[in-house]
């Protein structure tokens, strides 16, 4: 009898989530960019998520860690899923209008989808009063933008012209979008485009000259955590 107790002791399941695979990274994806498209970020949570999907609470923190890293992968995944940022790349010329003009273009296509733009847009609002929308936002860009992509770009002082290309985006983003300056929200997507692109071309591939050579990954660093403001700025 106490055998048979002692068999059942050993035999009892394991707590906590066990991973589902692929599909159940997926579901999570999924239901994170529907419930961040629909209620933001501030108001989206991982129990929500979790509902959504259909699993665990606890699966979602195991394959993402916290919600901000879910956030930022899934507007990398969003943004990967529309060419970016291999779009921008010279090689590309032979497509409709520059890499500059197309980029712009891409990036206000994507903003204006209401599967994930609201979110993006709510980000974007929130950086400068929110410490957590800024650390996203940063994230996104040094990972995504100076980490991986600038080395491919093929020009000199890669990051720094990514980071003024950027700041010309997020100033064009921030008009339209946010203050809704009607001269720039009353524009087609496609007409801003042609206008803003070619100062996107300049700043990636054109002549401009600079006495220092910009952020190093030490600076990049600092700045995302917010122990830097400037370039050379000690923490």
């Amino acid at each position: 009898m106490n055998k048979g107790r002692k068999a059942e002791a050993v035999e009892a399941p394991r707590r906590g989530p066990r991973p589902s695979g692929k599909a159940g990274k997926e579901q999570i994806l999924e239901a994170a960019t529907r419930e961040f498209g629909e209620y933001g970020y501030q108001a989206t949570t991982i129990r929500k998520i979790a509902e959504a999907a259909g699993v665990d609470s606890k699966l979602v923190h195991y394959y993402f860690g916290t919600k901000e890293s879910l956030f930022t992968t899934v507007i990398t995944e969003t943004f990967r899923s529309r060419g970016f940022p291999d779009i921008l790349l010279p090689e590309g010329e032979g497509r409709d209008g520059s890499p500059g003009t197309r980029y712009v273009l891409a990036v206000l296509t994507a903003l204006e989808d209401p599967s994930m733009g609201p979110a993006f847009i709510g980000l974007v609002r929130g950086i400068g009063t929110h410490d957590e929308s800024r650390r996203i936002f940063l994230r996104f860009v040094t990972e995504e933008l100076l980490g991986t992509f600038a080395p491919r770009l093929g020009v000199e002082h890669p990051e720094t012209r990514l980071s003024l290309a950027g700041s010309q985006l997020l100033g064009l983003v921030f008009g339209r979008y946010v203050l809704k300056v009607p001269t720039i929200a009353g524009l087609p997507a496609r007409e801003l485009a042609r206008v803003v692109g070619p100062t996107i071309d300049r700043y990636a591939f054109g002549d401009i000259e600079l006495e220092a050579d910009g952020l190093t990954a030490v600076d990049h660093e600092r700045v995302t955590n917010g122990e830097a403001t400037e370039v050379g700025a000690q923490p």
